[in-house]
């Protein structure tokens, strides 16, 4: 991918840009994260061309970006690659795989990550990792994925060892282990209640998965209340990440209310069978 505009993104045209926002008629998080960005620059002189596409990600919600938006996300990102940024080539295939760029292709995505890869950026390690593991835009291939999971793992992502223990769960490249998938899912449990902020991304993926081990006893014994503390606790996390706009959470809501009911159906049958006739 290629630079298509003829000048070079400056912190001053930038500014310049985002002023104009704040007088077109977009959605008004565009117009928060435009007149932020002005505020930002005039607090911090030394600042980054590519600081204002990275800080989009906190305004966006699941409506894609309107196009004089998208025309100044991409031209900076584009600019940034060229410049050999891991993390704008990473960023901006976040964009073009969830289709909040106003594109939605896996192809672009997948390019950029491989960019970003190659540059050793553990986002988009991981992010390869979820391709491969998918078939988004490639076939399936979870030797692949557990590669891509492992580096990330090692580095500390949250997200990466948990989908180490999906595949040991599902016996997906690793050979099928439940209870060594418990035993990671409850590292990562260690790991949010040691550094919770780090670990944010990550926590309500983590419950669902611990509320099913418990649900289902997958390697651990049943225990149909700690299974709806957990589920619970999901469904209360991927809810905060819906009102924030992250494209994948109704999915993670979706799968936690039904993990509820089917622990409170358990619970209700137990107590029912419990009382004196």
């Amino acid at each position: 991918m290629m630079i298509n505009r003829t000048y070079q993104y400056t912190v001053n045209y930038v500014v310049a840009e985002l002023k104009q926002l704040l007088k077109e008629d977009i959605p008004q998080e565009y117009k928060d994260w435009a007149r932020d960005g002005i505020t930002y620059v005039e607090r911090n002189p030394d600042a980054d061309v590519l600081d204002f596409p990275n800080n989009i990600f906190a305004y966006m919600r699941k409506d894609p970006m309107p196009p004089m938006v998208r025309e100044l996300v991409e031209g900076i990102y584009l600019q940034g690659i060229s410049k050999g940024s891991g993390i704008a080539a990473c960023n901006l295939g976040a964009l073009y795989y969830t289709g909040q760029i106003g594109e939605q292709s896996y192809q672009k995505a997948m390019d950029l990550y491989e960019i970003a890869a190659d540059t050793g950026d553990i986002q988009a390690i991981e992010n390869l990792g979820y391709c491969y593991y998918y078939g988004r835009n490639c076939e399936v291939d979870y030797q692949k994925a557990y590669e891509c999971f492992a580096k990330g793992a090692f580095r500390g992502r949250i997200i990466s060892l948990y989908k180490i223990g999906d595949m040991y769960k599902n016996g997906y490249y690793a050979e099928k282990d439940p209870a060594q998938a418990y035993s990671i899912y409850s590292r990562c449990i260690d790991m949010i209640n040691n550094d919770p902020e780090s670990t944010k991304d990550g926590d309500a993926d983590v419950y669902i998965r611990y509320a099913e081990c418990y649900l289902n006893g997958i390697g651990c014994e049943p225990d149909i209340l700690k299974a709806l503390f957990w589920a619970q606790r999901a469904e209360y996390e991927f809810r905060v990440r819906e009102s924030a706009g992250q494209p994948f959470a109704r999915h993670g809501i979706e799968w936690a209310v039904k993990l509820i009911a089917e622990c409170r159906h358990i619970l209700d049958r137990v107590v029912n069978i419990q009382q004196p006739s």
